[in-house]
């Protein structure tokens, strides 16, 4: 159907719906048509009323058809606003540290000591420390009793021979292992990061 052709429908629909408001409030004009006459050529007042349940019929059967040929343009409705997807926090720690010893590359190991040296700073800054107070003390390995925590986050800490034989034989990494231990103090120390 064309746009021209479809104006043309919604005018005649539109103008139809005001000449029959106009003859139900002003009583003058519905004594202008000849109703009389009318019924008098159909014979009775059903007929009438037939006439106009025969022409609803037809518009209906119209509207029926156009809308099962796709003829009708219907409103589309937003798509739904969704939350985007994010990583719940420790996502990639907790990732690390169950991969296996050897898939762990240097990356990762900085990341991992970077991201708990940061927690274990906080959780000093939370115990009422200055920042620079707090740095150092993770530095020298004085914010926690847990010696392997200590030596993981300290500035030249590293595992002993003892923990190096242990760690092989378990085939688990240092960084791991100090990971774990310093997530354990982390939790342990009050914090919750």
């Amino acid at each position: 159907m064309s746009t021209t052709a479809r104006r043309l429908g919604w005018l005649a629909l539109a103008a139809s719906g005001v000449a029959a408001f106009a003859l139900a409030l002003v009583p003058g004009i519905a004594a202008l048509l000849p109703v009389e006459a009318v019924l008098a050529w159909l014979g009775n007042d059903y007929f009438l009323l037939g006439a106009f349940g025969g022409v609803a019929l037809v518009v209906l059967s119209w509207m029926v058809a156009r809308r099962a040929t796709g003829q009708v343009d219907q409103a589309v409705p937003p798509d739904p606003e969704t939350v985007p997807d994010a990583p719940r926090p420790g996502e990639r720690v907790d990732t690390l540290l169950s991969r296996w010893p050897w898939r762990i590359d240097r990356s990762d190991r900085e990341y991992l000591r970077d991201r708990l040296r940061t927690a274990a700073v906080y959780g000093e800054l939370a115990e009422g420390r200055s920042k620079a107070a707090a740095r150092k003390r993770v530095e020298v390995g004085a914010w926690t009793e847990d010696p392997v925590a200590a030596r993981f986050l300290a500035e030249s800490g590293g595992p002993t021979v003892t923990e190096r034989l242990r760690l092989g034989l378990r085939i688990d990494s240092w960084t791991q292992h100090g990971a774990r231990r310093t997530v354990g103090a982390l939790v342990d120390g009050g914090t919750d990061r």
